[in-house]
């Protein structure tokens, strides 16, 4: 039996369409060939919500954030128009994100729900 944890949910409360990635470092990782695809495939629409699904267990994102140096989640937010026009090392390099960190503690407050304005 698969165990899933669906606890973290990204709200878009902002008027564009988004795009996110999440990591327990606060920097993004390396190039990667398919990133931008899934970036455009995992769009949030403005006033949309998307749960964040990890495998392995029904407390994965607890153990994930948990295992971080700070017990610290960092969500990175990217304007999908700029993910459409730019490669991936371009948007990591010219940091064309916005990077929401959240201690275990915070998410736990908030219910696991992460609002971008």
């Amino acid at each position: 039996m698969d165990y899933y944890d669906g606890r973290l949910k990204i709200v878009n409360q902002s008027d564009k369409v988004i795009c996110f990635d999440h990591a327990v470092d606060t920097i993004l990782d390396v190039p990667s060939i398919n990133k931008k695809e899934y970036f455009i495939q995992e769009r949030i629409e403005p006033g949309d919500t998307s749960e964040v699904v990890l495998k392995g267990s029904s407390t994965k994102w607890i153990m994930k954030v948990s295992s971080s140096k700070d017990s610290t989640l960092s969500i990175f937010i990217f304007n999908y128009d700029q993910v459409l026009i730019n490669d991936w090392d371009s948007l990591r390099i010219n940091k064309r994100y916005k990077r929401l960190d959240y201690k275990l503690n915070d998410l736990n407050k908030n219910n696991c729900i992460v609002i971008v304005e």
